[in-house]
């Protein structure tokens, strides 16, 4: 049984006992008056924000003009550990990616950059505007979509009342998302978001509040997951293309989330696609995984660049970008010792890696199977070492609701999702299939 399922069976036999009074209230009513009361309040707030929000530095930012970019790898690049280390547990509230209202299925060529400056091959897909419909702008660059589709209307019909039958719903609700492992925070934000925009809402005669809910909840956690959604297959082939020498991938991560295996499932995948891969071992701490990489190139037929146990992991992935420069590969994916988020030292030789390989891509391994653990790494990992993007592992044996948190914490999309073992495993991520196999 889908969550969704259960969330309607649970509802039904609350509906059994209610009737329209307790959720929505006649026209004219004082609980009509109240909940258009709280409605008006709420927009004249959000309103005031916005102003407040466009309201102008005294110092104006000087924008950066196109040609820069275009000079950008000629001019010494700052690693992004350096911004957000003392700001603990606080995330960046800027996305360096340039966001854009989505408007299709198809891949677009618009200005989305990683971190490293690059242009991304972004994919613009959200849901629809309706009556019932607002935008949010998250403080991690996310963007929130909360559209009550067409169960709402202008005129007539009875109006969304602020009630304990509604709270019912929505906390009914939260117990099944917690279930899907996505993590509390995001689901009251969510939720408060939705219950704010239910109340003084007019409800067209004969809807079910509760499967208005229910889509509207659906919309809402789909357009989250689609925030900066961008595609790396296109943009692998675009920069291999355009820039002068390999597209450097580097994957990094906390101990034991499946970096390795996930490098050996890019690599299958782009070699498929026609580019010479090479691979750098530049995980020279943990036991075997030297060992471990040098087995799956084998197994592919692409070249690792390693040293012994214990060598500078900066130096290996110097080597591995030399190598493939002069012998005319196109990528390189540079393996990472797994370390714990918050140890300052391994971090710093993480910058390391970072600043000697500059990197046209960060990727971050994240395990579904870690729940709101995952979230938390992601988190925190996020404060010294930005990133572009998430390759989330196991998540044919997870629920998915770290995806929709990790989203919403940290503003990036989850690039490529593993669904088993073998090499080809390996998928772009849908966020269309990750709800329907939630929630249907």
């Amino acid at each position: 049984m889908g969550l969704f399922d259960i969330f309607r069976s649970k509802v039904k036999d609350l509906g059994d006992s209610l009737d329209e009074n307790e959720l929505t209230a006649e026209e004219g009513t004082e609980e009509a008056k109240q909940a258009l009361e709280s409605r008006i309040e709420s927009e004249s707030n959000n309103i005031e924000q916005e102003e407040w929000d466009n309201i102008e530095e005294i110092t104006p930012i000087t924008e950066i003009e196109e040609d820069e970019w275009d000079d950008f790898d000629d001019e010494e690049t700052s690693s992004p550990f350096e911004e957000n280390f003392s700001k603990k547990h606080k995330l960046p509230k800027k996305n360096p990616s340039t966001q854009t209202r989505p408007t299709g299925s198809k891949v677009d060529l618009h200005v989305l950059r990683s971190t490293t400056g690059r242009q991304l091959v972004s994919i613009e897909n959200a849901p629809r505007g309706s009556l019932g419909s607002s935008s949010i702008d998250l403080e991690s660059g996310a963007k929130l979509e909360i559209d009550l589709g067409g169960g709402v209307v202008e005129s007539g019909g009875r109006i969304i009342k602020d009630s304990p039958a509604l709270d019912t719903m929505l906390e009914e609700m939260e117990m099944i998302l917690l279930e899907a492992d996505m993590g509390i925070d995001a689901i009251e934000f969510v939720l408060n978001l939705l219950k704010i925009e239910l109340v003084g809402n007019r409800l067209r005669k004969g809807a079910d509040l509760a499967k208005v809910l229910e889509a509207s909840l659906k919309r809402a956690l789909r357009s989250l997951l689609r925030s900066g959604y961008w595609d790396l297959d296109e943009t692998i082939r675009k920069l291999s293309i355009e820039d002068d020498g390999p597209v450097i991938l580097m994957v990094v991560g906390v101990n034991g989330v499946g970096k390795t295996t996930s490098v050996a499932k890019m690599a299958h995948r782009f070699t498929q696609q026609g580019h010479e891969v090479v691979l750098a071992a530049a995980d020279t701490f943990r036991a075997g995984a030297i060992d471990q990489l040098q087995t799956h190139a084998d197994r592919l037929g692409v070249r690792c660049v390693s040293s012994q146990r214990g060598g500078d992991p900066a130096a290996i992935a110097r080597d591995a970008i030399e190598s493939a420069r002069a012998k005319g590969a196109d990528v390189v994916i540079v393996d990472t010792a797994g370390r714990m988020q918050n140890k300052r030292n391994l971090m710093e030789e993480l910058r390391k890696v970072h600043r000697i390989a500059q990197p046209h891509l960060v990727l971050f391994v994240a395990d579904a199977l870690a729940g709101n653990d995952a979230i938390e790494q992601a988190t925190v990992f996020q404060e010294m070492l930005d990133f572009d993007g998430f390759f989330l592992c196991k998540l044919d044996t997870a629920k998915g609701g770290a995806a929709l948190s990790i989203a919403h914490v940290t503003g990036r999309p989850i690039v490529m999702v593993g669904v088993g073992q073998d090499y080809v495993d390996l998928h772009p991520f849908d966020p269309d299939w990750l709800l329907e196999e939630m929630f249907q």
